[in-house]
């Protein structure tokens, strides 16, 4: 079954010019945010007393601890901090700090203190967190915005976040990165903590709460006037702390506050702890991060160039504003011209609302946005004795021995997992009410192909391979390729010997994959760490839905499609990605007769205890918690003797 020139069939563009189907999983994600972040504005037009937005605070706080992982560390034990050294500078001193904050957990810190600050006359403090800056802390603009703090009279603590400066995490043994730091490097810890049913955000929060913990045990701070700031994934970390901390008394997210909906549209990927488990499904938008600190005041920075959608931030505040006005509280917006940052115009609006709202009697005049303090050397700030604390201490846990330890104490046993991997799998979906078959015969190579609806808005291709003419037909090998049909010359071979002995093989593509790969819709590859597939599958983590998942289903559809129009047992033959997708759905469906894996399987339980495992492109088929809720020792007791792991298909 051959074409003419003796390759193996393939779908040509637009599954033969029959249908486009390079928009449907976009469409469908797209679709689906916007119906619930559409019930979540609803519940927000409903406030109408300030009772109604102590429930909603309430829901919304219950909403985030669920998403980071359950309720965080209660430590409350001040971080031990090994002082550094100290650099003088105008008006205050800055302290260099390593801060230890448990589980063998350090940060590297500077304390900004200005001289009017003493434990007599305890001052207001800014915890100042750092967004994506490979100096971290020692970033000119960052830096700047602490001493301008700290010339207002407020004490600041900022440290190096995760992946940024001294806390690089894949370093060799001279200190080489092996992995890139900040966006990659969240990317690739954050992809295994989903696999473990956790979010990387879960330890961005508790780095900072444990830094409040410290900032406001300082004699020079007054705890109640303590307010928390950042610029890009700082302002993320900011939005996390005014969800869940109440000690914040004012906030000032910069440059990250936008809507969920006009982002999406962008196209732009989030690093993952920018994204909060279901939270698209809750209808949890960012007018509920502002709604959650009310009636603390909140201050939003925006600039109107930004990659972060200035025209989702203005209808965020707007309809937030009616909301905290319900409790007498402040909400405010300023915006700059520029792109992307913290600029002096952000920080000197920064500067003036923390003074007024955290300092010491009337606001003292900002310094204008031109006085910009002067810029210490990154070996100023340097806390750490090499520059790094991955090699001051080789041995210290970073994220992903965190991740992968939390998984070890909270492995289930051998049983419980599979109705709860049917429940991410069924969850949401909307079958068609038939599934509307279209068919066709490829005239160069006699195969039949086609196309079906798995849901409403979402169709799955195949090829059709029968017999050899004259064989009587033993059943069906739905085969599952890495790249679906795409990879069918690789396996035509085989797919001739199966044909010979009586075999029907249908080549499946299930949404995303083969001729239904995906439109690519940002600048980055398709299957890149940050590209198209790596952003649909953290869309679809914000609606408690996975790609791995969607397709799991798709498999499911696929037999009960087979089955309407072929007789005789239905296996499952996979290789790469369509390995792992047919061991999951072969243990949902006991009616499919074999299970036949070309290639291992990956196993989401050894991608946790992996540092360095790939490749990224799997990512597209993750389950979040699967490797927590139903590992791979699970799913091979449900396949009994049905699985066979070994290459044993018609390979030569």
């Amino acid at each position: 079954m051959a074409d003419a020139d003796g390759t193996a069939p393939r779908f040509r563009d637009f599954l033969d010019g029959m249908y486009d189907p390079s928009l449907q999983v976009q469409l469908n994600v797209h679709r689906r945010t916007s119906e619930w972040l559409a019930a979540g504005r609803r519940a927000n037009d409903l406030l109408r007393t300030p009772d109604d937005v102590r429930r909603r605070q309430e829901e919304l706080r219950k909403l985030a601890l669920e998403a980071l992982g359950g309720d965080l560390p209660d430590v409350r034990q001040v971080p031990a901090a090994r002082p550094a050294g100290t650099v003088a500078a105008d008006g205050h001193t800055i302290e260099k700090l390593i801060l230890e904050i448990g589980d063998g957990v350090r940060l590297p810190a500077n304390l900004y203190v200005p001289h009017t600050a003493t434990a007599e006359r305890p001052a207001g403090a800014v915890l100042f967190l750092c967004g994506h800056a490979d100096a971290g802390k020692a970033a000119p603009r960052y830096q700047a915005m602490c001493a301008r703090l700290a010339r207002a009279g407020l004490v600041v603590l900022t440290y190096d976040s995760i992946g940024q400066g001294e806390r690089k995490s894949y370093l060799d043994a001279d200190g080489r990165e092996l992995i890139p730091a900040n966006v990659p490097e969240h990317v690739h810890a954050g992809v295994q903590c989903w696999w473990a049913g956790d979010t990387i955000a879960r330890y961005f929060v508790n780095d900072a709460r444990r830094a409040l913990d410290y900032l406001v045990a300082r004699p020079e701070v007054d705890p109640g006037r303590v307010g928390a700031a950042g610029n890009s994934g700082g302002g993320t970390q900011t939005t996390w702390l005014m969800l869940v901390e109440p000690r914040i008394a004012a906030a000032a997210p910069s440059c990250f506050i936008t809507g969920r909906e006009e982002y999406q549209r962008s196209g732009q990927a989030q690093d993952p702890e920018q994204i909060i488990p279901g939270g698209a499904l809750a209808g949890l938008d960012h007018e509920d991060f502002l709604i959650a600190m009310a009636p603390r005041p909140t201050l939003v920075l925006s600039a109107n160039s930004d990659f972060f959608c200035v025209e989702g931030a203005v209808r965020t505040v707007a309809r937030a504003q009616r909301v905290v006005a319900l409790t007498g509280g402040s909400l405010t917006h300023v915006r700059a011209d520029g792109e992307h940052g913290l600029g002096p115009e952000l920080a000197a609006a920064a500067t003036e609302f923390f003074a007024r709202h955290l300092g010491d009697g009337p606001a003292p005049a900002a310094a204008p946005a031109h006085d910009e303090p002067p810029v210490r050397t990154t070996a100023e700030l340097q806390c750490t004795r090499t520059g790094q604390l991955a090699t001051d201490h080789p041995d210290a846990p970073r994220v992903f021995e965190l991740n992968r330890d939390r998984l070890a104490r909270e492995l289930p046993g051998d049983a419980g997992g599979i109705p709860w991997l049917h429940d991410r799998v069924m969850s949401g979906r909307e079958p068609a009410a038939e599934f509307f078959p279209r068919w066709w015969t490829d005239p160069a190579s006699g195969a039949r192909k086609a196309f079906w609806w798995s849901e409403r808005d979402i169709v799955n291709a195949a090829i059709v391979l029968d017999p050899v003419p004259g064989v009587p037909a033993h059943g069906t090998d739905l085969l599952l390729l890495d790249r679906g049909t795409e990879d069918l010359a690789a396996h035509f071979d085989a797919c001739d010997r199966a044909r010979a002995a009586g075999r029907r093989i249908v080549v499946l593509d299930v949404r995303g994959t083969g001729a239904l790969a995906v439109h690519r819709f940002n600048e980055f590859g398709l299957e890149a760490g940050y590209g198209t597939l790596y952003k649909i599958v953290a869309d679809l983590v914000c609606l408690s839905d996975s790609l791995g998942a969607a397709r799991v289903y798709d498999v499911l559809r696929a037999v009960e499609f087979v089955r309407t129009w072929a007789a005789g047992p239905v296996r499952l033959i996979g290789a790469g990605q369509g390995a792992f997708l047919s061991v999951l759905a072969g243990a949902l469906a006991p009616g499919v007769a074999e299970v036949v894996c070309l290639t291992p399987p990956l196993d989401p339980v050894q991608i946790v205890r992996t540092r360095f495992y790939g490749p990224e492109r799997d990512t597209q088929v993750l389950i979040p918690g699967l490797a927590r809720q139903c590992p791979t020792t699970q799913i091979n007791a449900a396949l009994g003797h049905r699985y066979t792991p070994a290459n044993r298909w018609f390979t030569a």
